[in-house]
């Protein structure tokens, strides 16, 4: 069989451990943002968070600052493919939605253009994952193992194509200000929601894209939201362990949420993690976010 990579970018917020485990890389995106002394930053989306840490992250966007993000670059690109077509490996690019992201677009020019050319004999093969965030990061685990059990570069494709729509997220922001500033609300419609403690809760559609699922007023009674429809929607339970993405939320907060999911959905575990910056960025501190397999 004709050994390959997979390959990630800073959207998937895939564990360091996993990653070190297995040898996955990722490309990294940038963030970019602007002091109140005029002074422009510029940082890499790091998801281990060595560059610029978390709570440092959250507290810029908490400071009133809005942080952008950019897309990789095509050298960004090759310096992620060459290594491992130099060595004779194919590569699967298992990447961030096309709905949130345009990045995949350079990512298909050069798999499908100089990469075929100068490596006739080896395949980049790019896949819109649909997904973004640690649902990403969960097709990635499961397309590690599948390769780890000898499963062939198209068996894991064919595989991630055909299942990568029951990974699951649903969301909370902790306000609308954060979504105001990325554009995704109107300012109108963000001061009145934080006025009223309104929770849009979000889940990824089948476009790869934020939809709002339901609304709810006030923490507690999204939380209760949240619960019952992982409820209905999950699979086996019993069997998964599911994911608690957090932006810089307190432990407090934390374990009030484990509660409320437990409390309704018998899973093997819930384990927390901090949300990525891509995500971050437009989401805000304070933002709760689950991962799971569902219907």
């Amino acid at each position: 069989m004709k050994p390959f990579a997979i390959v990630a970018d800073s959207c998937s917020d895939l564990p360091k451990d996993f990653r070190q485990a297995h040898g996955i890389d990722y490309v990294k995106m940038m963030l970019n943002w602007t002091e109140k002394d005029g002074t422009v930053r510029e940082n890499i989306a790091d998801l281990d968070w060595e560059t610029l840490s978390s709570k440092a992250f959250y507290d810029i966007l908490r400071g009133g600052t809005r942080i952008y993000t950019s897309q990789p670059t095509p050298q960004d690109y090759l310096d992620l493919f060459l290594p491992h077509l130099k060595k004779g490996e194919d590569v699967l690019y298992l990447a961030c939605s096309s709905g949130l992201s345009a990045s995949i677009n350079t990512a298909k020019i050069l798999a499908e253009g100089s990469l075929k050319e100068d490596y006739p004999d080896q395949r980049v093969i790019v896949v819109d994952t649909l997904r973004a965030g640690m649902s990403l990061g969960m097709i990635i685990m499961d397309a590690q193992r599948l390769k780890d059990e000898g499963k062939t570069l198209d068996e894991v494709v064919d595989f991630v194509e055909k299942e990568k729509l029951h990974y699951k997220e649903i969301g909370i922001p902790e306000t609308l200000t954060y979504l105001k500033r990325a554009g995704r609300v109107s300012g109108a419609a963000a001061v009145m929601g934080n006025l009223i403690q309104l929770k849009p809760i979000l889940i990824w559609d089948d476009k790869g894209c934020n939809g709002v699922l339901e609304k709810a007023i006030g923490k507690k009674k999204a939380y209760a939201t949240m619960a019952k429809y992982i409820k209905e929607d999950i699979v086996s339970p019993e069997k998964q362990d599911v994911y608690l993405m957090h932006a810089d939320c307190s432990e407090a907060e934390i374990e009030a949420f484990k509660k409320a999911i437990l409390s309704e959905v018998p899973v093997r575990s819930v384990i927390p993690l901090p949300l990525g910056p891509i995500i971050g960025a437009s989401s805000g501190p304070g933002t709760i976010i689950v991962n799971y397999i569902g219907k």
